[in-house]
């Protein structure tokens, strides 16, 4: 800090230590109000495109739909070795085993021939999605295997889900289909992947309810099968909502 006296000299006075502190205190309370607020705006953008992608592979499905007199693709097929599904497997991942490095392969699904762009099947927040090639997995009530479900048979297509965020990166059992059902437990709301599975005590069995993906805010998107997105704050999404009989 500087003075002028009254000669005109300018006489200089160091910033005492205390001072330093106090500066630096400052500027560490405003960056930690701020930085979140820049790291909540930017995830919110995320979260908008990823609702596009899902809109987008909405579209396919409903052409899809259209194209095969009202049936959906299946969430998998390990009968098929992975073949008639909507996102292909690469081997040698194509009954679900987790041998070596698994990714998936959107340009072999069923749906892809409406899409034409592998980007639109991974989401902007999962941070390891560009390298398995795959953010999103089918409900698994809407076909697997031998089992083909028509639309006619989906009571409220606003409300059943469709398909979902999910960490698939080091996944055990590496598949596009998610088991989000368990008959008597409608109510039940699916835990995000910070917390790990749900358990629920049944008279003579304990089922376990595996994981969304949480990456927006602590909030899941999802899209339905009448081709509407939506995002599912924590602890909200029910397991009812994949059920096709509602």
């Amino acid at each position: 800090m500087c003075v002028r006296g009254r000669q005109l000299t300018v006489r200089c006075r160091a910033f005492t230590l205390i001072e330093i502190l106090v500066v630096i205190a400052i500027i560490a309370v405003i960056v930690a109000i701020v930085f979140p607020v820049f790291a909540s705006v930017r995830e919110k953008g995320r979260t908008t495109s990823c609702l596009n992608h899902l809109s987008q592979l909405g579209k396919a499905f409903q052409m899809y739909v259209q194209d095969y007199d009202g049936y959906l693709p299946r969430a998998i097929n390990i009968a098929a070795q992975g073949r008639g599904m909507w996102v292909a497997l690469s081997s040698p991942c194509t009954f679900a085993l987790h041998l070596g490095r698994c990714h998936f392969l959107p340009e072999q699904g069923t749906i892809y021939p409406y899409v034409k762009n592998p980007a639109v099947y991974v989401c902007p927040s999962d941070p390891y999605g560009t390298q398995i090639r795959l953010s999103y997995v089918m409900n698994a009530a809407l076909g697997t295997d031998i089992i083909v479900v028509h639309e006619s048979e989906i009571t409220k297509p606003s409300q059943t889900v469709l398909l979902i965020e999910k960490v698939l990166y080091n996944s055990v059992f590496p598949s596009p289909a998610f088991r989000g059902y368990y008959p008597q437990l409608d109510d039940v709301a699916l835990p995000c992947h910070t917390e790990g599975r749900r358990c629920v005590d049944l008279p003579d069995y304990t089922h376990c309810f595996e994981p969304v993906a949480c990456y927006h805010n602590r909030a899941s998107n999802v899209l339905f099968v009448n081709g509407n997105a939506k995002t599912f704050p924590q602890d909200t999404l029910k397991a009812k909502f994949f059920r096709i009989d509602q």
